[in-house]
């Protein structure tokens, strides 16, 4: 035990398999099935520790029931030694799954659905939309046109947090139709189209 060796671990255990079955005159056979079975048993083991720190971070990234249209894939999280995610597939997976599984309501107008931090990243996705959610600017007598600013800073933030979720259809419309806008009045909006506004740049 205290000799210095230059064999990796695997070879030492192999060697003091061989020393073992030599001792107790073992057939060949049975010390490599004795061997394989320890390999794989520790193997085993290790999958769980792998799988084990898996859940632990899938739980902090995405919650203890991150995935509900996958709920006959995912085992419910009550052992941290339960396959949380199908075999293979690691967090990134996780993560994609959620996104699609957010946009699947989100397409479907589910937003019941829509965990907390789902409804936040939509409305930072929003936030971003510097083109959707005007306000009036000016009124030119000369074009007979309105003008109109982006909404931004803190106006913007309040804004988009007051309406919430019913924001949401509207943005999809703007997305498919950018000459689909909304124009702030007050606490609530009005809509409008290309054709009777002018968006200033």
């Amino acid at each position: 035990m205290d000799k210095i060796t230059l064999l990796s671990r695997e070879q030492e255990k192999k060697k003091v398999f061989f020393q073992l079955g030599k001792k107790f005159k073992l057939p060949l056979d049975i010390i490599i099935f004795l061997y394989n079975t320890l390999r794989k048993s520790v193997y085993h083991d290790r999958l769980l520790q792998i799988n084990f720190h898996k859940n632990i971070l899938s739980s902090h990234l995405c919650g203890p029931s991150s995935l509900l249209d996958f709920d006959v894939i995912i085992l419910a999280p009550n052992n941290p030694f339960d396959y949380r995610l199908p075999l293979g597939k690691g967090n990134e997976w996780l993560i994609k799954s959620d996104v699609a599984r957010k946009d699947n309501i989100i397409y479907h107008g589910l937003y019941n659905g829509l965990k907390p931090r789902d409804i936040i990243n939509q409305q930072i996705q929003i936030y971003g939309e510097t083109n959707f959610i005007l306000k009036y600017n000016r009124w030119c007598a000369y074009t007979r046109r309105v003008y109109y600013e982006p909404l931004t800073g803190m106006e913007r933030i309040r804004f988009i947090d007051h309406i919430g979720i019913d924001l949401f259809d509207i943005y999809l419309d703007h997305l498919e139709d950018p000459d689909y806008n909304i124009e702030r009045v007050g606490d609530s909006f009005e809509e409008i189209l290309d054709d009777n506004y002018y968006h200033e740049e």
